[in-house]
């Protein structure tokens, strides 16, 4: 009688003899909140997941600085215990003086600009990117196509050595959706440069046949960072310009200004991003932009409370507002609200905890 593992249950089986000849290193972060969402004036109480994760990463020595390494991680639903798929950032490659190739699924260099290093709050409800890249997904070509924010499948991606503080990276997406006369495709690039307190990144992002075949989408973003004693200061700037079909398109800027401040244990947070009317001919909604011209922007305004227990462990509360004109439905991120119509203002309180390890 045969039995057949979970890809979970085989992965952790399999974890002695990948210890036996390779550094396996396992970390992730649990990160639950009790939170009241509203909109239109129907509240709802719930737990929510903020996109916790599990992850296993390692390295093997090949002689000659070059280095095999690989990376496996899985979202963990802590709130009803589903996950387990390796739906995360997983790959494998190789890395040595020419710099480093991986193959895999990742989430694209344009989505790094700002997601980790401009916003605090990073994901669920209260952060930005329900306005930023106009919606996160992890899918393969032309699936979500208003998404500028993509963990993508089916990526090869280079990255460059460090030189005195600067970084790129490159990603195309292989062509596997072709069909229909459309041949979708992605090439994403980032550039960063980090030297003490300051932070510079700027990355650009193209999708080919992502809404009908011959049509082009592209975003452009850049940030910046600096810290000045204990309080660090962020802002991202954002253009995107899509093509749905070959005779229309529409395009629109966004911004982001946040802070963070730390105090001890304590931590202060807060962010505001806007999204500017979009401009254009196009007829559809596209993400949170419902249609084209006057009164198609929004607002979101979020702050947030954290007390660190320890190094790895923090309990923490935030408050998010998205304010949205009358043409505008950019809803709340990770978590959104189901059934949001144009016009309407999404927001949330949270209490939470998280823990790394």
């Amino acid at each position: 009688m045969k039995r057949h593992l979970s890809p979970f249950a085989a992965l952790i089986l399999s974890l002695p003899a990948w210890a036996a000849s390779d550094n396996v290193t396992i970390y992730g972060f649990l990160k639950v909140d009790a939170e009241t969402v509203q909109a239109a004036g129907v509240r709802t109480q719930r737990v929510s997941n903020n996109l916790s994760v599990l992850g296993f990463r390692g390295t093997e020595d090949l002689g000659g600085g070059m280095q095999a390494l690989f990376q496996i991680e899985m979202p963990v639903a802590v709130d009803t215990g589903g996950g387990g798929d390796f739906t995360r950032n997983t790959a494998v490659g190789l890395r040595g003086s020419f710099g480093q190739v991986m193959l895999g699924i990742w989430e694209s260099p344009y989505r790094f600009v700002s997601v980790y290093a401009i916003d605090p709050f990073t994901a669920g409800i209260f952060a930005s990117n329900g306005i930023m890249g106009n919606g996160f997904t992890t899918a393969a070509n032309a699936i979500a196509p208003a998404s500028f924010d993509r963990r993508q499948k089916n990526l090869l991606q280079y990255f460059t050595p460090e030189y005195q503080g600067w970084n790129a990276r490159i990603a195309i997406s292989a062509r596997e959706e072709a069909g229909g006369g459309g041949n979708p495709g992605m090439a994403s690039g980032l550039v960063t440069y980090e030297n003490g307190p300051l932070y510079l990144a700027y990355g650009v992002e193209q999708h080919k046949d992502y809404f009908t075949a011959g049509t082009t989408d592209i975003g452009h973003k850049i940030g910046a960072a600096y810290s000045i004693g204990n309080t660090r200061l962020r802002a991202a700037w954002e253009y995107l310009r899509y093509e749905t079909t070959v005779t229309t398109h529409l395009r629109r800027n966004a911004m982001q200004l946040a802070a963070t401040h730390t105090s001890g244990r304590h931590i202060l947070r807060a962010s505001a991003t806007k999204a500017f009317n979009a401009r254009g001919n196009a007829t559809i909604s596209v993400g949170g932009i419902v249609r084209p011209g006057e009164d198609s922007g929004a607002m979101q305004y979020t702050v947030g409370y954290g007390y660190t227990l320890s190094k790895r462990s923090e309990l923490w509360t935030a408050y998010t507002r998205v304010r949205n004109e009358r043409n505008a439905a950019y809803n709340l991120s990770a978590n959104p609200i189901a059934g949001l119509s144009a016009g309407q203002d999404p927001s949330g309180l949270g209490l939470g905890i998280l823990h790394k390890f």
